[in-house]
């Protein structure tokens, strides 16, 4: 099967990312089958200690976590007085180098079978516990985009120790809808777009419809693919009982937003109180703007804002 274009449509579902790495000492703990999960814990108080922890969720990308240069250059400012928390993978550690190709020869083979949602909220638990044993932070954040948004929402469904969360550009109710978006946002040619939505529509039916097998498509395995395509957000956010944020950048070309939008309605119709939504109408998937611009300073600075506004309020009402 030939999937390269949608190889080249799933790298943007990544935090912008550079080839320098941040030096962190690896801290680790196990999986039910054994297996180490490493993880980060950064103090971003050298003359204190922060009361939060900051959780910063990464993309669909095959990268360790210490190589996202936008996490430490503008996403620790979401709330730059707390603890920054990066969490690996499955089979990933900060030994591997940096790569922007979605179908990397070198990606570990234990991250093309066992890397998917499911596994990625398992592990985010299990390092949470730990570092409750070792110390309770008043307040846990998450944030994540792209991939790491759709994670955030099921982080926030399922853990009650969530106090806020942000996520942005993170697709609407189904994924399905936001590859087919992105597939005709990306070419030009309706010849070729129409075979290229067919071809996608037939690999998902395909997955679905199968029992487990061997496969690797733009970077990811059979249980990646088959749990990205059946996730419900909607449903998973109508779960979510404390507060939310979702942020969308209105020329998106790798999610919909106006199935971002849809689902926010529905989410609105439902009462769900506990969750904002801010759009960006001229911002895309990276948060530039129309010219190319970045713009992601200001979104953070609003997203800072309405984490003091959150923190604050959740503070008043103990």
């Amino acid at each position: 099967m030939k999937y390269r274009l949608l190889a080249i449509l799933l790298m943007a579902f990544n935090i912008n990312a550079l080839a320098d790495s941040v030096d962190a000492t690896t801290l680790t703990t196990n999986r039910a089958d054994g297996t180490k999960i490493n993880y980060y814990l950064i103090d971003q108080k050298e003359d204190s200690k922060s009361d939060t922890l900051l959780l910063i969720l990464q993309g669909s990308d095959c990268n360790s976590a210490l190589n996202i240069k936008s996490i430490f250059t503008d996403y620790k400012n979401i709330w730059p007085q707390s603890d920054l928390l990066l969490i690996e993978k499955y089979g990933i550690d900060k030994s591997l180098v940096y790569s922007a190709d979605a179908e990397r020869k070198d990606c570990p083979t234990a991250y093309l079978k066992k890397d998917n949602p499911k596994q990625r909220v398992e592990d985010i638990a299990a390092v949470l516990s730990t570092i409750n044993k070792e110390r309770n932070y008043d307040n846990l954040v998450v944030i994540g985009g792209s991939e790491g948004a759709v994670i955030a929402n099921l982080l926030a469904a399922s853990n009650h120790d969530v106090d806020a969360t942000i996520s942005f550009n993170g697709g609407g109710q189904w994924f399905i809808d936001d590859v087919l978006h992105s597939i005709s946002s990306e070419q030009t040619d309706v010849d070729k777009t129409k075979e290229s939505v067919e071809g996608f529509k037939g690999f998902a039916q395909h997955i679905l419809n199968s029992e487990p097998f061997d496969i690797e498509v733009s970077g990811h395995g059979y249980n990646w693919w088959r749990q990205m395509l059946s996730i419900d957000q909607l449903s998973t956010l109508k779960s979510v009982n404390t507060p939310l944020l979702i942020v969308q950048g209105g020329i998106d070309k790798s999610v919909s937003p106006q199935k971002v939008t849809d689902m926010m309605s529905e989410l609105q119709k439902s009462g769900k109180e506990n969750i904002e939504f801010r759009f960006y109408e001229n911002l895309d998937h990276r948060f530039n703007n129309s010219a190319g611009q970045e713009q992601l300073a200001n979104v953070i600075t609003d997203m800072n804002s309405w984490l003091k506004k959150t923190l604050n309020a959740d503070q008043t009402h103990e």
